[in-house]
């Protein structure tokens, strides 16, 4: 039971200000512009726990915990002490030419916990950034080898990966695409894989299936020779928080090997560089370490 009472002490300036000046000069992401100035945004004044507290000292329940990335709660004394100490002890210093004891530790412990041979890790600022970075990192290492045309990033409908430019570029949300510009010629789009959307009479493995046959499809019509990565979210998460159960990471065995085949044939055709087969944010790259 969260027994947490916050201090809630008049705000200066007031709350009533505070909104005043937050409706003249803060924009909000996915604000109408037509709009943004008359949205009534909620202030809030702190957090423990799963709750957050508003000026008027109203409790609410925090359901997607910020922007779902607030997993261990908020108010966590062991957090707050762990970054003052560090901010104590050296705030920042240059990653070109120096490391440091927790960017170190974490690098280790990153590479123990990765599958295979996912050894290195390029820490970043956040999701989006890290995905832009894996993307050029591709595109970095097929120009080096010589593969100029081994660019093109598999993604899918419905997918988001970030707000930079790359990762808006292979993020399949429609508002992305139909409302901003994005390299189109990096990216190909494969069908929504949503199994509530598929036809009356289906299965679920049979709607996998179809999903694997889609990739599959999608490679032999680019090419392998032009594919440089695959990138897919363990859960689609604004997509429909469509789950690993529910998505072709859980296709029948039959469907797991035709999965493995396509994958095989477009690395040996020109090497095995380039193929990403999960999040680049939870492999090639990771945010920044506090």
């Amino acid at each position: 039971m969260n027994t947490y009472t916050p201090a809630l002490l008049p705000n200066t300036p007031s709350n009533e200000t505070l909104l005043e000046w937050d409706r003249e000069h803060q924009l909000h992401p996915w604000a109408a512009m037509d709009d943004w100035q008359g949205y009534d945004n909620m202030l809030v004044d702190c957090a423990n726990g799963i709750y957050l507290w508003d000026g008027e000292g109203r409790r609410f329940i925090d359901g997607p915990g910020g922007m779902w990335c607030v997993q261990i709660g908020y108010g966590r004394e062991e957090m707050a002490e762990a970054i003052a100490a560090q901010v104590r002890k050296l705030p920042y210093t240059s990653p070109f030419t120096n490391t440091t004891e927790p960017s170190a530790v974490l690098a280790r412990k990153l590479a123990e916990l990765a599958p295979g041979d996912l050894n290195n890790v390029f820490f970043t600022t956040g999701g989006s950034t890290a995905v832009d970075t894996a993307i050029r990192t591709m595109h970095f290492r097929n120009n080096r080898l010589g593969r100029p045309d081994k660019k093109i990033v598999i993604s899918r409908e419905k997918a988001y990966h970030g707000s930079t430019y790359l990762a808006h570029s292979v993020t399949g949300k429609e508002r992305e695409k139909n409302r901003f510009d994005i390299e189109k010629r990096l990216v190909r789009f494969l069908p929504d894989v949503n199994p509530y959307n598929r036809s009356e009479g289906m299965s679920v493995g049979e709607w996998c299936d179809l999903k694997v046959a889609d990739l599959e499809r999608m490679i032999a019509e680019v090419g392998a020779e032009n594919i440089g990565a695959f990138i897919a979210e363990p859960i689609l998460s604004s997509g429909g928080v469509i789950g690993r159960r529910r998505a072709i990471t859980s296709a029948p065995s039959t469907s797991a090997g035709r999965m493995t085949s396509s994958i095989s044939r477009t690395r040996s055709s020109r090497g095995s560089a380039g193929w990403a087969t999960g999040s680049p944010r939870t492999t090639s790259s990771a945010s920044s370490p506090t």
